[in-house]
C-alpha cells in the first residue's frame, strides 16, 4: 500500500469507505502484488475527476519506469491515452482501424473513426475550437457483422467498396498501419 501512496491508517478499511481514488490504488496495489511484468489495465481512470485521474497516470507511470512493467490500456478517452501510451492501437467492433506511435496517431490519424474520436476530445481554448465529428448512422452488429467494413455504416465518407470488401490492416509508412480502403 505504501508504494501506491496509501496511508497505514487505511488497512482496514472497506472498500465503501474509500473514494475513487484511493480504491483505485488499492487495485493497482493488488496488481503489483505478484510482481507482474504486463498489465491489462480496463478504464482504470474512467469513474475519476480529471485531478485524481492525474494522480492515478502519474502513479502508474511511476511505478512504469520503477517496475519495468508494461500496460495494455483498454480506454474510450483517447486524451489519457496520449499520456501514457508509446503505441495506440484504434479499435471499433473488435477489429483494429489503426495502429501507430502516440506521437504518430495524433499528429496524423488516417482512419474516420480516430479522426472522430480525436474530435471528441476537449480543446482547453476560447480561440482554437475544433470541429466536432458526429457520428450517425445504424451500428452494424457485432455478433453477426456483414462483408465489408464495420464502420461503414457511419462513415461519411464510406463508398460502395467499403460495404463489399473487408479492408486489410496495411502499413503506410512510418510504421503507421490502418484499414480502410480510402487511405493510399
Amino acid at each position: 500500500m505504501e508504494t501506491v501512496g496509501l496511508a497505514e491508517r487505511l488497512y482496514n478499511t472497506y472498500p465503501h469507505e474509500l473514494d475513487g481514488g484511493r480504491r483505485q490504488r488499492i487495485g493497482i496495489a493488488r496488481a503489483l502484488a505478484l510482481n507482474p511484468k504486463f498489465i491489462v489495465c480496463d478504464e482504470p481512470v474512467s469513474a475519476l475527476d480529471v485531478s485524481i485521474q492525474a494522480q492515478i497516470l502519474n502513479l502508474m507511470q511511476d511505478l512504469q519506469e520503477e517496475l519495468g512493467l508494461t500496460y495494455m490500456f483498454i480506454t474510450h478517452d483517447l486524451s489519457v491515452v496520449k499520456h501514457i501510451s508509446d503505441n495506440i492501437a484504434v479499435m471499433y467492433l473488435g477489429q483494429v482501424v489503426e495502429l501507430a506511435s502516440s506521437k504518430e496517431l495524433f499528429k496524423n490519424p488516417l482512419h474516420p473513426y480516430t479522426k472522430a474520436l480525436l474530435s471528441a476530445i476537449p480543446v482547453p481554448s476560447i480561440k482554437h475550437k475544433r470541429e466536432r465529428i458526429l457520428l450517425k448512422g445504424e451500428i452494424t452488429s457485432p455478433i453477426n457483422p456483414p462483408e465489408g467494413c464495420r464502420f461503414a455504416k457511419r462513415c461519411w465518407m464510406a463508398q460502395d467498396r467499403c460495404f463489399k470488401e473487408t479492408p486489410e490492416l496495411k502499413n503506410i509508412g512510418n510504421e503507421h498501419h490502418v484499414a480502410c480502403h480510402l487511405v493510399k
